[in-house]
């Protein structure tokens, strides 16, 4: 990974910084034009044929390391200590792994300085302390531009997905609460849950992934968790009495886990 370039006198007494102040000078104004006006040139996956969400493992941007999709905290952790790279507001990258194999051949094409921030760390100790850290933020335009074409990407397939389950008449599940069997629309189940059991979360017009999202429903109530505030009881009795008298038959707002469900967050994003 190429080294940060040391501050020098320029002309005129002023410092050549430009590289170590919040993106200002991450790259010329030329490659910023190029960055903004050129297509970007989104990567296939690692297999080829195989879809990213399919991908077993993520590379690291420098290395050969792999991390298993689900495991991208490590992945991140592994990027801040063995190659000093910050990946900034990563909650809002709309598609992670396609991300990071983006910024992989990037840094594969030129220095890592070409494109970060430089945070100097102990910027007052003798040099032989300092240390310098990388950080990747939509400040720079290229990656501002990929970030976009992610999420409007990642917002076509939601779409797409939800326009299918809206016509889908294939669907077949039971009622969380009474066990009463349907089939046919999403929108059988969903509404009988609302109407008998008090238990609305949302029009299903607004929901996506319904067959996921109703599994994970299903998988807190047999792991005895109430769903709303998320406290485990002993047996399935005490669990329904306490969310029925408790008026807790709905989902924590508060837990973003749901937040995939739902394709006004896919919207937000999105200018």
């Amino acid at each position: 990974m190429a080294a940060p370039r040391t501050q020098e006198a320029a002309p005129g007494g002023e410092e050549d910084g430009d590289r170590d102040r919040g993106g200002a000078g991450l790259v010329s104004s030329e490659d910023s034009k190029d960055c903004i006006l050129d297509a970007l040139s989104l990567p296939d996956s690692p297999g080829g044929s195989r879809s990213l969400e399919e991908a077993p493992a993520v590379p690291c941007v420098f290395c050969e390391e792999h991390f298993p999709v689900a495991q991208q905290d490590q992945l991140l952790k592994h990027m801040i200590i063995e190659h000093k790279v910050v990946i900034a507001d990563v909650k809002l990258v709309a598609d992670f792994p396609r991300y990071i194999l983006y910024w992989r051949k990037r840094f594969s094409e030129q220095p890592v300085t070409d494109f970060c921030s430089v945070i100097r760390i102990n910027s007052t100790a003798p040099p032989e302390e300092q240390d310098h850290y990388f950080l990747l933020c939509d400040v720079l335009p290229e990656d501002r531009v990929l970030r976009e074409e992610l999420q409007r990407r990642k917002l076509t397939a939601i779409l797409e997905q939800q326009q299918r389950e809206r016509e889908d008449t294939s669907f077949r599940g039971a009622c969380m609460f009474c066990n009463e069997e349907f089939s046919g629309n999403r929108s059988v189940l969903l509404n009988h849950m609302s109407r008998e059991h008090a238990f609305n979360i949302g029009l299903p017009d607004n929901i996506v992934n319904c067959r996921e999202f109703l599994r994970t429903l299903q998988r807190k109530l047999d792991n005895l968790q109430c769903l709303y505030c998320e406290k485990t009881f002993r047996d399935k009795n005490t669990l329904r009495d306490h969310m029925r008298k408790k008026q807790h038959r709905r989902i924590n707002p508060r837990n973003r886990e749901y937040d995939q469900f739902y394709v006004i967050n896919y919207l937000l994003f999105v200018q």
